[in-house]
């Protein structure tokens, strides 16, 4: 269906979000810089305020796409001359090496696409969206722990391969999502970048 409407000009240039209404395309646009209530902004290089325990999170959600998933920690299996990580079974998973929500580094988090090999859930599936959303629009990801709740924003999209991708670090406290690309042929890589912009103590929710 994305690919369907995006053929149809001007679709490729406008927010999926305007295409059932094109007329409000440049005006009132959907969302935007708002923080919601109960939450502090805060500048991801400055985490004096944020957790420090290695808190880790427990839910995720993207409203844009409809995700509310849980997380859980990935595993390292021995493959005998080799090592990996575990897949995700129906959750969104974290590498633990990475850095937890609120820590001052790169969190990591990986889901899949669809099914169709694994039987693991399609937690990911609309992913490959955001791209297109964040043309016009912000996109925002939600991390909860046991005691705050972490939100970040947006701030690019690529695509690469599969033999590309490494676990990239950072000076400020940002998470990576990572599923594969395309449907069906899974050689390629989707990474959607987030930096956290706000906090919210579950105490105060």
């Amino acid at each position: 269906m994305l690919d369907t409407f995006a053929s149809i000009y001007p679709g490729g240039d406008m927010n999926p979000r305007y295409w059932s209404e094109p007329h409000w395309a440049g005006n009132l646009p959907f969302g935007g810089p708002t923080i919601p209530e109960g939450f502090v902004a805060i500048d991801a290089s400055d985490l004096s305020f944020a957790s420090t325990t290695g808190e880790q999170a427990v839910r995720m959600r993207i409203p844009a796409i409809d995700l509310d998933a849980s997380v859980a920690e990935l595993e390292l299996r021995d493959l005998g001359d080799s090592r990996a990580w575990s897949t995700p079974d129906k959750v969104v998973g974290h590498i633990p090496t990475t850095a937890q929500p609120g820590e001052s580094a790169n969190g990591w988090y990986f889901g899949h696409l669809d099914d169709f090999l694994s039987n693991e859930g399609a937690i990911f599936r609309r992913l490959p969206e955001i791209s297109a959303m964040v043309k016009d629009d912000y996109v925002d990801i939600f991390l909860e722990t046991s005691d705050a709740e972490f939100m970040y924003r947006v701030t690019a999209t690529r695509q690469l391969h599969r033999d590309e991708l490494y676990l990239a670090q950072s000076d400020s406290s940002q998470i990576s999502l990572v599923t594969c690309w395309p449907f069906r042929v899974y050689d390629h890589r989707i990474v959607v970048s987030a930096v956290l912009i706000a906090v919210k103590p579950l105490s105060q929710a």
